[in-house]
This record gives structure tokens, sequence and C-alpha cells, in this order.
């Protein structure tokens, strides 16, 4: 079957405008604050440099840094980026033949739709594409008379051939993971066309507004004492080779864990640095610390040629794969702090649900090591798993205050669009009526669970995280920090 693009719309792509949408602060009935961050799309600068390399005009409106100080306050969510009307100019302004727009998180799907009434409205015969996790997950809620095309996980190669079969007359569906909609039918590519990261050009900063990222300093999840500090996010690999049921990295990357060249990381660094002068460097890998011996050879390679920078995996790390010599490197290398990602406490889970199988009575071991080598030591906690029992979720609780960590994250479990998580609970039942797909939270209880009251877990979680930091960090600084409206 062969399907074409609407003649409706521009025979001819040669310009392109990628959107980053706007960011989103939830503020829950008991108490809990989203962070508000600003760091620059990975995805997109990727996209923005393949495209240029095949000769395509390319823009980046940023929505999000752009307006970063525009916020509205509607119910308990503030919307923080441009309102509707400069997006509007902006597109207008661009006047692109294409437009592709990020939609990595659940609850940025809404802000996504409206700017593509916003592009459709204002440009009505452009193509609008849009790409990244929860479109991925869920094509066939996403696509409407505003959305052409979604393009499923990776889309470095995809983006590039769907504009090449444009424009050419070509047949869509070759398009590796495309989805779209014909004549009110859905239709989806069989294949997918995962990029070569060894091939791949370095993002295309120079069309992001970095300056006003590192002015806004607000980056990572630590209180900002650097308003001003120059830091890049890059990768070192992609994909994962687990397939934990909560998490959308294998529906992305579909299992491929790919690595780059270290030699090739290490120039990409040079290059920020000379380029940059950068303070900070980021790792936004699926997966850092996968490989033992390739992480302690890359981080030698750090602390031989980057003195002066500081390093962090926000990401998190496999907490397997920390050994006492990995933690060493990492912190004579110019890591401040390694997250460890422990999920659950429960060895049932782990086992079960949990690919990673993290050994969970090394824990202490390893934050013990992250603290002496100087580091902060974090952890990341998930409750409220399909089966667990209040008594687990209170053992859970009492479990994340007995390891010593200087920090915690406790998320509650939620189903995410292309997980087996999100297959089971729409199989078994077990959301609440008033679950919105479109709005996912880990501050939100959407996953019944036998014998536990809707709202307990997530009281728990706040009164847990208050009293655990309140003596670490300045919590109100913390959670309102950037924030103008809605901070008392």
């Amino acid at each position: 079957m062969a399907i074409y693009a609407d003649n409706r719309l521009r025979k001819q792509i040669r310009k392109v405008l990628l959107i980053n949408p706007h960011g989103k602060i939830k503020i829950t009935k008991e108490g809990s604050r989203e962070r508000k961050l600003a760091v620059p799309s990975l995805g997109l600068g990727y996209l923005a440099a393949g495209l240029l390399k095949n000769g395509f005009d390319v823009e980046v409106l940023d929505v999000l840094i752009e307006g970063f100080y525009n916020e509205q306050l509607v119910d308990d969510t503030i919307t923080y980026g441009l309102d509707d009307e400069a997006i509007g100019k902006q597109i207008l302004n661009s006047n692109p033949d294409i437009i592709g727009v990020s939609c990595i998180m659940s609850n940025r799907s809404r802000d996504v739709a409206r700017i593509c009434n916003i592009a459709k409205q204002v440009i009505p015969d452009v193509h609008v594409t849009i790409g990244g996790q929860h479109p991925s997950g869920i094509p066939e809620m996403v696509l409407n008379n505003d959305i052409d095309y979604v393009l499923r996980g990776e889309a470095d190669n995809s983006f590039i051939h769907l504009i090449e079969s444009i424009n050419t007359k070509g047949n869509l569906l070759e398009v590796g993971g495309i989805v779209l909609k014909d004549g009110g039918n859905l239709f989806s590519s069989n294949s997918q066309d995962y990029p070569d990261v060894k091939r791949l050009p370095y993002p295309a900063w120079k069309l992001f507004n970095l300056e006003k990222y590192w002015e806004v300093g607000i980056s990572d999840y630590e209180i900002n004492e650097n308003i001003g500090k120059r830091f890049m996010v890059m990768m070192t690999s992609r994909g994962c080779p687990h397939r934990c049921y909560f998490c959308t990295s294998a529906m992305m990357s579909g299992r491929k864990f790919r690595q780059r060249e270290i030699n090739d990381v290490l120039s990409e660094i040079r290059n920020y640095k000379e380029k940059y002068n950068v303070d900070e460097i980021h790792f936004w890998d699926d997966n850092f610390f996968i490989n033992n011996k390739r992480t302690k050879e890359l981080l030698k390679r750090l602390i031989n040629n980057f003195s002066g920078i500081q390093f962090q995996v926000p990401s998190g790390s496999e907490a397997n794969k920390l050994d006492e010599e990995i933690v060493d490197l990492a912190a004579k290398a110019g890591f401040k702090k390694l997250f460890v990602a422990v999920e659950s406490t429960n060895e049932n889970i782990q086992n079960k649900l949990i690919d990673k199988k993290v050994n969970v009575g090394r824990i202490p071991y390893i934050v013990k090591k992250i603290q002496e080598a100087g580091m902060i030591a974090e952890g990341s906690f998930m409750v409220g798993f399909p089966g667990e029992t209040k008594k687990h979720i209170d053992e859970t609780f009492e479990s994340v205050k007995s390891f010593g960590f200087d920090r915690i994250s406790i998320s509650i479990v939620n189903p995410l669009p292309g997980t087996p998580l999100y297959e089971q609970c729409k199989r078994e039942n077990l959301l609440y009526e008033d679950f919105d797909v479109q709005n996912i939270r880990w501050s939100i209880e959407n996953i019944k669970l036998e014998g536990i009251e809707r709202g307990y877990i997530a009281q728990k979680r706040r009164d847990v995280w208050v009293e655990y930091m309140k003596d670490r960090i300045d919590i109100k600084k913390y959670e309102n920090e950037g924030v103008r409206i809605g901070g008392g």
C-alpha cells in the first residue's frame, strides 16, 4: 500500500522550523511542587544538525526559554513559555514548509497540540509533525487535523526521509516509524530507522539561545548557587539494553544500545570548551554506566583532558554498575553528584518488574563510597507498583530513609503510553476513572491498589520527603526557584 502527502499541503520542503514546547509545574494539594527547569532540547539539536547537513534551512523556536518568566497559573498548574500570540508571530515570521514539535512528556501534550493548531491557523498549508516519547507511545490519540504525522522513536533519519518523500512524491509509509491518518484510517510504517550514533553530527547549538539558559541557570535538581554557569548537554551513547516495564527507553530505541567512540566524545567536549568556555557537561545518556570497561576508560580520559570542568549524569546511574573504582574515577573527573536509581526496595518488584534487578543490599555501601569521594549521593525511588500492598508501601518509605543518601526523590508509579506497565493497567482495569493520559505526573496516584485509599501515597511521599530533606536543603528556595507567580 502507498500513501502520499496531502496535495493541499506544500509540495516542496526547503525551510524547517523545530519547536520546543512550554514547561510546567504541578502544585498538588499535599503541597508538592515540581521544580522549574530549563535545559535545551538535545533531541532537537540533533535533528537540526542532521537537517542542516542535508542542505535544509532550519530554525529553532524554543518556547520554554524564550518565555521562561512568562507564567500562567491555571488551577494547580503553572505553565511557562511564550504565549499563543507570540508563538503565532514567530511561526509566521519563520514561514516554514514543515514544522516539527517535540513532545517528550505527556503533561506537555496539550500545549504541543495547541502549538500545532496555531501553526495551521497562521500557515494552513504547512506540514506538521510531532515526535518524542508521548506520541510514540500513543500516536492514535495525538493525531488530529492539525498534526499530519507522528514519527515514533528516534527520528534523526526518519525526519529527513519524510521530507525527501514529500519532495519526491514518494510513499510516506516507507518512512521508518511514521504514523499518519488517511481518510479517517490510521496507518503506520512497519520499519524503524535507528541512526548510527558514530556518524551523527554534533547538535546544532548555534540555532539555540544558550545564553538565556545560562542566565536562568536552572539546569538540574540542585539549589542553584551558580547563576550564569555555562553548561552543555550531550550524550555518549543511545538506548538501553534493559526493558524495565515502566520505562519508555526500550520503546524509543528498540533496546538498541549504541556507543560513540570515546575520542569523538572528547572532541565534542573540547569543542564546547573552546567555543563556549563551558563550566559543566551534562551527559543525558539513557544508561551512561552500563558498560563498566568503557565507563572507566571514559572517566580516565576526562580526568586527563578536562581539569576544571564539572560533569554529571542527570538521567541517573545504574546502581549495580557502580563499583568503588568508578566512584573514585567519577570524583576525580569532576562529578559533583551521583544519582543512584534504586527504584523499588521491594525484592519481589525488583525480580519481576525491574529488568536491572538492583541489588538493594549494596546501596548503603555505594552511598558511603560516593560520600567518601566528596560527592553528593542522591537516590531515586518509586512507589505504587501494581500488586504492592500498604505494608509494602510503608516499608518502602521507611527504607528510603535508611540508606543515608544526601538527597532523595520519590516518584509515584505511573503508566507511560507504550510501556508494558501501561498495557497491563489498561488490560486489568487498574486505572482510576479520571486518569488523564495527557497529563501524567509523578506526584499523582493513577493506579488502583487494593487496600490503599487514593491520596495515601501522595501524602506519605510529601511527608517523608519534607522530613528527610528539611535539614539538608532550603525546601522553599528549592521548589520556588525561578518562579514568579504562585511561589508562596
